[in-house]
């Protein structure tokens, strides 16, 4: 029975407390631990274990277009972004709160990886994620739409603890894609995060909405609140382009 001890605990499901055992009888000295002393560490292996894999499928399940952690964010306050605002932002205070953020920049600043090291930063901290490129979440909304599941899908992002919408009023939209916006962030009101991440300043979206009194109303609850990061200063992209080229002509 004791030799068969770790294939029961997996079947159980229980796999961590099964390695947890396995490593145990290898260990000098294990027979003169206490039942309880035994019992504890099979649980407290079990307990990480679980913690981890929740870890990595809310990770997963967050489908980050990069990979970016909030250790790898750098505070600059030539760009915009300083240490305080960076250290209150890190606590993912401002998500339990249920406030939005709203990042703005020019092309390639770092709001996608700003948005992304903090939302992976609120994945380690047991909340959820979601990244979507604006033009991509609605084409989704449409799709639902018209196959009569729209409820259900803004109902699950509903639930989401931090929704990031990158490039977000890029450029104009239609007033079915602007209704389909409103129902999305009606229902996040209040009761979620979300990050917005443009190129254009926020005093420009209203422009590029057809209607002017649902633009008014998304506006109001976006903004309400909210707080704001401008970011400055050059791309990074164009900079790590002219990095890679100084090296080669280092090595060269």
């Amino acid at each position: 029975m004791i030799n068969n001890l770790p294939e029961k605990l997996s079947k159980l499901r229980l796999y961590g407390a099964s390695k947890a055992y396995s490593e145990q009888i290898l260990l000098d000295g294990f027979q003169d631990m206490s039942f309880d002393e035994r019992l504890s560490l099979l649980i407290e292996r079990e307990e990480i274990e679980r913690a981890n894999k929740s870890m990595c499928t809310r990770i997963c399940k967050a489908k980050f277009k990069q990979p970016a952690s909030y250790e790898d964010i750098k505070p600059s306050s030539s760009r915009g972004l300083d240490k305080t605002t960076l250290q209150t932002l890190g606590t993912c205070e401002w998500i339990r709160k249920k406030k939005n953020l709203i990042v703005t920049g020019s092309s390639g600043c770092g709001k996608s990886f700003l948005s992304t090291g903090l939302s992976h930063k609120a994945c380690l901290m047991g909340l959820t994620a979601r990244y979507f490129r604006a033009p991509h979440l609605l084409t989704e909304l449409e799709s639902a739409s018209e196959e009569g599941k729209l409820k259900r899908l803004i109902t699950q992002l509903g639930k989401v603890n931090v929704l990031i919408i990158d490039d977000f009023m890029l450029s104009g939209i239609n007033e079915a894609e602007q209704k389909d916006l409103f129902e999305i962030i009606e229902e996040r009101h209040e009761s979620s995060s979300t990050i917005f991440t443009s190129q254009n300043p926020l005093s420009m979206w209203h422009a590029l909405m057809p209607n002017p009194a649902i633009a008014d109303a998304i506006l109001d609850r976006i903004s309400n609140g909210s707080l704001r990061v401008e970011l400055k200063g050059e791309s990074m992209r164009r900079k790590k382009v002219v990095d890679l080229d100084q090296d080669k002509q280092i090595q060269q």
